[in-house]
């Protein structure tokens, strides 16, 4: 059906529904004026609406105020009738226009209401500058807008407030309205209009200044959407009694082939905001933007690859037409754009600022917005530097053999999306060599040395490498690796066992946390592969993953419990307070990187972990024994609950009640001059495999200064034939002990929580009926409390720095654990 027909047909309704109401009488349709709804609301897309009139009469109909937006198929008729109103698209906010309909002095009124497409946080309008200094000449004015309302500059209404010497308000006028009678001042800002002629901007005549004084106003732009939200910007605008000035604070300048944009800060200049008056222009094409701000004079120019250096000038001119002129003259010189240099020959350079003007080309692999790129290095006692983090991002070479670590000034710096090939100028950066391993770092990096984004962020174009762990190399340190055939040593936990109650407090990651003077910032864990080859991961406190482990089928959340590919960047990163962590740490930049969803390929023998917080030394997984002799147990905590654990939300995040074994003993037989131990024996009958390995999650103290002296440096031991002989596991590390951190003094390389170690053991272990691990003390090493650990935190360290008395001391255990594969 046609519109035509539409109309007919409720026309012819609403005649049938008047004839209604007059019951029996004869109909007469005797309206002197009349419409059929006082409101009409329209959808945000451009259309169309019959509008039906009822008169006795003619009639005439306008729009209350102009509008660009709508029109009338015409503004006059006779009787009963329609006007078709059609409308554009509305890509702004909410408006509206009255329709006035008039039969003589009768008036009707309906409201037009189109919905807007954008609103609510969409919607944008501010001045490009919050404050404006003019000089006391009688000029007119220019004052740049931003806004995403581009579709509905037609509604934004500026106004002037202004004030006296004292702040006081004298009155508003409001543009396209009469000046108050209650404005207590001579309205020297007029004229005001919207403009988007060279660019959306306010513009307004100021009248001379002719006082001794400044005076001072308050620009506003309103914007008022049918819907009644109102959207503003405000600007001060200050007139002094200064006479016009230019003068830059440079004449000439040299910089780069590369393209970038440049600010020449000026000695003097308040004549910026009169752009009718302003003439800035380059003599060459290279040079682009050039403008006169309030920051000086700003410009760009493009790459120079002419292969010799080039010449321009920029010329600065103002002339108000009333006898005042003034110039400035700027010359650019710019080198020749700079060939490549590799990675290679630039860890070939001698440690210091490099002085050549080329740039290097990479992959960004790092993540800007990750809280897990770097450690966050400790300034002084319970002080880090956490924006350390996010002033790191790492590059690795295209054809990824090399990577460097970049260090930028600020976070706002280090801007540049984790994927995206760019070009980094190094000239001018500090090349930081560390020897052992071999890794490089580059210091002093802004927004402006990264030259050029060759491509855009596509993970698909970095070249993917894939090793295991006993493949890593120097070469590898701050690139992108997937590391093979990977799982996670403990893994009924969170990927922190530490103490948030000893970490940064965090709104959003860490609310629970009793530490506004935090203790740490990184902790390991432990993940190995199917050769039994170890590595760390390294987490920050501020991940907000890290306690949110996975879920699975049995409703337990815990770190991934499979096996397989796990990403991340390779580190050398050495952490005091863990100690050794071997050559190589791996950091993922999210938890997506850690993709072990395929089964895990080690067997647990026999595992002790005390989640049934029972304390007792039954193993939860498999059979075996744990001997610790003539030790007194004590149930203890652990530290890698879940955020979801009910006791997190008790002031101990991360602390698990119950959840170790402490074992009390005397661990060094002073008559004999030998190290105290304990047993695990365990069956590996009928098993054969490529990898046996023992693990153990352990440290000491009852996180207070008094509790450190327990034995730090153990031996682990094997036997085969029932305990009649024990012989040093082949190849393995003598196992540490670590003192946790305590409240008052805390060392700096005191440890959050317990540490993952794991060693790999002979294979004649396998098929015995009986294996035994014996873990005996070493030597009378143990730990204290510095004395003045504020006065000098950094140097002052506690661990390794005692000797063991004849007292009973003890040891928490968090997991003891035989697997193989």
């Amino acid at each position: 059906m046609d519109s035509k027909r539409l109309f007919r047909t409720a026309f012819g309704l609403g005649l049938a529904a008047l004839m209604l109401f007059a019951c029996d009488k004869p109909f007469e349709m005797n309206l002197p004026l009349a419409v059929n709804s006082h409101k009409l609301t329209f959808e945000s897309a451009a259309g169309s609406s019959h509008i039906l009139i009822w008169s006795d009469g003619n009639w005439t109909a306008s729009f209350g105020r102009e509008i660009n937006w709508g029109s009338l198929n015409k503004l006059e008729g006779f009787g009963n009738s329609d006007l078709e109103f059609t409308y554009s698209a509305n890509y702004g906010v909410t408006r509206s226009v009255e329709l006035i309909l008039t039969k003589a002095e009768l008036r009707d009124t309906i409201v037009l209401v189109q919905k807007g497409a954008v609103s609510g946080d969409n919607v944008s309008l501010s001045f490009k500058s919050p404050a404006l200094t003019l000089l006391r000449n009688g000029y007119s004015v220019n004052a740049p807008i931003t806004t995403s309302l581009i579709y509905s500059t037609e509604m934004i209404v500026p106004q002037v407030e202004f004030f006296d010497a004292d702040g006081v308000s004298q009155g508003v006028v409001v543009a396209g309205k009469e000046v108050p009678d209650t404005l207590h001042v001579i309205p020297w800002i007029s004229n005001m209009a919207i403009s988007s002629e060279d660019g959306l901007h306010l513009s307004y005549d100021v009248a001379e200044n002719a006082g001794s004084d400044a005076r001072m106003a308050v620009m506003s732009i309103n914007v008022e959407a049918a819907d009644g939200t109102l959207y503003s910007s405000r600007q001060t605008v200050t007139q002094g009694i200064e006479s016009p000035a230019l003068e830059l604070s440079a004449t000439e300048g040299e910089y780069s082939g590369f393209n970038g944009a440049y600010t020449v800060a000026a000695n003097a200049n308040n004549v910026y905001p009169y752009t009718q008056f302003l003439s800035v222009e380059s003599d060459a094409e290279w040079i682009t933007g050039a403008a006169l701000t309030a920051n000086g004079l700003v410009f760009a120019v493009t790459r120079n690859d002419t292969g010799a250096p080039r010449t321009g000038n920029i010329n600065v001119t103002f002339n108000d037409g009333a006898g005042t002129t003034l110039t400035a003259r700027y010359k650019i010189s710019q080198m020749s754009y700079p060939g490549s240099i590799s990675f290679t020959d630039v860890r070939a350079l001698s440690d210091g600022v490099i002085d050549q003007d080329k740039y290097i080309e990479g992959f960004i692999v790092s993540d800007p917005a990750s809280a897990n790129v770097c450690q966050s290095p400790q300034t002084a006692q319970f002080k880090f530097d956490f924006e350390e983090n996010y002033k790191t991002a790492y590059i690795e070479s295209v054809d990824g053999r090399y990577g460097f670590r970049l260090k930028f000034e600020t976070r706002e710096d280090n801007v540049t999306e984790r994927w995206s090939r760019v070009r980094i100028n190094v000239g001018g950066l500090k090349l930081v060599r560390q020897a052992d391993p071999l890794c490089f770092t580059l210091e002093g990096l802004t927004a402006a040395s990264i030259i050029e984004t060759v491509s855009a962020p596509d993970e698909f174009l970095v070249p993917a490498k894939k090793k295991t762990v006993a493949e890593l190399s120097d070469d590898d340190i701050y690139t992108l690796v997937t590391l093979q055939d990977i799982e996670i040593m403990c893994k009924d936990g969170s990927y922190t066992n530490c103490t948030d109650g000893y970490s940064i407090k965090d709104a959003t990651v860490n609310p629970l946390s009793g530490a506004t003077s935090p203790r740490w910032d990184t902790a390991p864990l432990l993940m190995s592969d199917k050769s039994g080859n170890v590595i760390y991961m390294l987490t920050n406190a501020m991940v907000p993953w890290r306690r949110n482990g996975t879920t699975y089928g049995n409703g337990s959340e815990v770190v991934a419990q499979g096996s397989g590919a796990y990403r991340g960047i390779i580190t050398a990163e050495e952490l005091v307070r863990y100690g050794e962590l071997g050559r190589y740490k791996i950091r993922p930049m999210a938890q997506t990187d850690i993709q072990l969803s395929n089964p895990a390929f080690s067997k647990t023998i026999v595992e002790w972990n005390w989640n049934d917080k029972q304390t007792d030394v039954k193993p939860e997984i498999g059979d075996g024994t744990l001997n610790l002799y003539d030790a007194t147990l004590a149930a203890n905590a652990d530290f890698n609950s879940m955020m979801s654990h009910e006791y997190d939300k008790k002031g101990q995040a991360g602390l698990i009640p119950n959840g170790a074994l402490l074992a009390t003993r005397k661990w060094w037989n002073f008559a004999e001059d030998r190290g105290e131990y304990f047993d695990i024996s365990f069956s590996t009958a009928g098993i054969s495999g490529s990898n046996l390995i023992f693990g153990i999650v352990w440290n000491h103290g009852q996180m207070n200064n008094t509790t450190l002296d327990s034995p730090a440096h153990w031996n682990l031991l094997y036997s085969i034939d029932g305990g009649s002989t024990f012989k040093p596991v082949p190849d393995a590390e003598m196992i540490k002990n670590r003192s946790i951190v305590w409240w008052t003094t805390t060392s700096q390389d005191a440890c959050p929580g317990f540490k993952d170690h794991l060693r790999k053991l002979p294979a004649e272990c396998f098929g015995k009926d009986k294996v035994i691990l014996r873990m005996q003390v070493a030597d009378k090493v143990t730990d204290k409390a510095p004395a003045t650990a504020a006065a000098s935190y950094l140097t002052n360290l506690g661990i390794e720095q005692a000797s063991l008395t004849d007292k009973a001391t003890g040891i928490r255990i968090g997991t003891i654990t035989v697997r193989y594969n």
